[in-house]
């Protein structure tokens, strides 16, 4: 027997025998999932948050992913069941749909946080968000560790992307990149697909800063009483300003809004301020970070 074939006869067997046990993970991972997006928004619109089902990945899919790893190192060696979960650990994948970049960057926080995942355990986290793929993919990846009660424990892919980054992936018929796939895209495609990627991902920007404008239009005074703030500053550059708000960065790329009080309190002005009339795009100011249900606050100690 030639060594695809019989590692064709070890996926065949790998998929007899544990697909039960995988289709039962990927049940128990949205149950916990739903449990997790109401956790997160409490009582906020839940639909930013959509586990939206699950799949078990094609044994073609997985016999070629397992040639080409055999193919890159000739000691990998796959004989049992086993090897064949313990080599691909994404054979069961669920995915989440957020509606921004800060509801994905928060449901990533909370799969990779140990008091959050209780009996599962953290395996593997990929950001392909910044830098993306070169191919253009952009999504955030995490591989836990689930137990079963069939056996040994499943390992399961999630992946948390944004509505316009799953939508690329139907677009460009995102199968067409991965490994062992029947066609290749041409140059041509390539620079289509990464184009349509760096669209969808300022799309996905100006969404998050049209809602921290909205936020600020709805929440102008915030109560400081509620924030868990750091003791320790850094640095941030403000992206936008308005009448009732900025919207600046971080360093790692975290979005926060600086509200109108914090502005009000350094500038020594009394009653209604607008501050863009005291803070610029592309100020540097050092702030605290504070944060509570409602999102991420920098409170700058200095204006520019």
């Amino acid at each position: 027997m030639s060594p695809d074939s019989a590692m064709r006869e070890v996926v065949s067997q790998a998929y007899a025998q544990r697909r039960d046990a995988w289709e039962s993970a990927a049940v128990r991972i949205k149950h916990w999932l739903k449990q997790q997006q109401k956790g997160l928004l409490k009582d906020k619109d839940v639909s930013r948050l959509d586990v939206d089902g699950h799949r078990i990945k094609d044994p073609a899919r997985t016999l070629a992913k397992l040639v080409e790893k055999s193919a890159d190192d000739p000691q990998l060696r796959v004989s049992t069941p086993r090897d064949v979960e313990d080599h691909i650990r994404d054979i069961v994948g669920v995915k989440v749909l957020c509606k921004s970049p800060r509801d994905q960057k928060m449901m990533y926080d909370s799969l990779r946080d140990p008091q959050q995942l209780g009996a599962f355990v953290l395996i593997e986290q990929k950001n392909y968000v910044d830098p993306p793929k070169p191919s253009g993919y952009r999504a955030c990846h995490v591989t836990l560790q689930i137990p079963s009660d069939q056996g040994d424990p499943v390992f399961a892919e999630i992946q948390v992307k944004t509505r316009l980054q799953d939508a690329w992936g139907e677009l460009t018929h995102e199968d067409m990149y991965k490994p062992g796939a029947a066609m290749k895209p041409s140059e041509l495609h390539g620079e289509f697909a990464r184009a349509m990627a760096n669209m969808l991902a300022t799309v996905d920007d100006m969404a998050d800063t049209l809602a921290v404008e909205l936020s600020a239009l709805t929440n102008p005074d915030l109560d400081t009483d509620v924030l868990t703030a750091t003791d320790d500053t850094i640095e941030v550059k403000v992206r936008a300003t308005g009448p009732k708000y900025a919207l600046a960065v971080d360093g790692d790329g975290r979005q926060g809004l600086i509200p109108a009080f914090a502005v009000r309190k350094l500038s020594d002005s009394k009653g209604t301020i607008k501050v863009n009339d005291f803070v610029s795009v592309d100020d540097r100011l050092r702030a605290t970070v504070e944060e509570d249900s409602k999102g991420l606050y920098y409170i700058p100690v200095a204006l520019a």
